[in-house]
């Protein structure tokens, strides 16, 4: 159950991380011109890097979601177990 509450804390710190770095992710100007929550542009940018070698680059890694996570939870698992 903790590494739930783990998984929630780094993907909701990626977010706000990205959003601020990247820009334009999860807040979105719509077709009025006033700034929403776009869920499905944030959920299409966290798996993109499943499908597409673009965010895997060296220089990308740090908002990449998948690599993220799994570099978070070897920290977790390597803290639990050592």
């Amino acid at each position: 159950m903790k590494y739930l509450y783990y998984f929630i804390i780094i993907t909701i710190l990626f977010i706000v991380y990205v959003e601020y770095s990247v820009g334009g992710i999860l807040f979105r100007p719509n077709g009025l011109g006033k700034t929403v929550i776009n869920i499905r542009s944030l959920l299409s940018y966290l798996i993109h890097p499943l499908y597409n070698r673009f965010l895997w680059n060296p220089q990308l890694l740090d908002v990449n979601y998948p690599f993220v996570i799994i570099v978070s939870s070897l920290f977790y698992y390597n803290n639990i177990y050592a």
